[in-house]
């Protein structure tokens, strides 16, 4: 290193700095985005329009979010990798490994996320539920993400696995889809309601209602 130079770990309030900054930088393109899309609906607006609302450059914007879809409904790069994903579900045995799931996709959604953008994503979504369907090809990604960790997990612990008499593989897609499913459910009823389910509570929600349906077909 040459003199003069300090490095992050000589300084680590430095690193914490540029967090910090990104993070804000990053509050800042949401809000933009959400209240741009209040006033004007989806469709009426472009990246354009949130670069300027933000006062930045498409490329800092690219820099945070893939697309304007993903700045709307929510960040999901961030999720964690498939050796991260299977270290996560094992510190959590005792637990339901779709709850686990389902806590996880969540939260990677909500991560750094403060009250005003919570707010403004709601009331964006609540106006326009459509836009829970955006973003698709970020979905598709974590769910790739989800199917082969659980591969991995459950044929190290086959005793946790939830479909007897299929193959590992495909109890991993049935999984992952639902795994899914169960988030974007668990986000509408919080854009519905006030409290967010939880995983739990939103798992055993559709189990009655599936009961419910068997009932009516029988």
């Amino acid at each position: 290193m040459e003199q003069g130079q300090t490095s992050t770990e000589e300084n680590p309030s430095q690193e914490g700095l540029r967090y910090r900054k990104k993070l804000k930088a990053r509050l800042a393109v949401e809000r933009a985005a959400l209240e741009l899309v209040i006033e004007r609906g989806y469709d009426g607006v472009t990246v354009e329009d949130i670069c300027a609302r933000a006062e930045i450059s498409k490329k800092t914007f690219f820099n945070y979010f893939p697309s304007k879809a993903a700045v709307i409904v929510g960040r999901l790069d961030a999720f964690p990798d498939d050796e991260r994903l299977v270290e996560i579900l094992e510190e959590h045995d005792e637990v339901c490994y779709l709850d686990v799931l389902v806590g996880v996709v969540s939260t990677t959604v909500t991560s750094g996320v403060d009250e005003e953008i919570e707010n403004l994503r709601r009331e964006a979504l609540r106006s326009m539920p459509q836009l829970f369907f955006h973003g698709q090809r970020d979905l598709l990604a974590v769910q790739r993400s989800i199917a082969a960790a659980l591969r991995s997990y459950l044929e190290e612990r086959p005793e946790r696995r939830m479909l007897a008499g299929t193959s590992v593989e495909e109890e991993a897609l049935v999984a992952s889809s639902t795994a899914i499913g169960l988030a974007r459910t668990r986000s509408m009823l919080h854009v519905c309601g006030e409290a967010a389910p939880t995983a739990a509570e939103t798992r055993r929600l559709i189990m009655a209602y599936l009961s419910a349906g068997d009932d009516r077909v029988s």
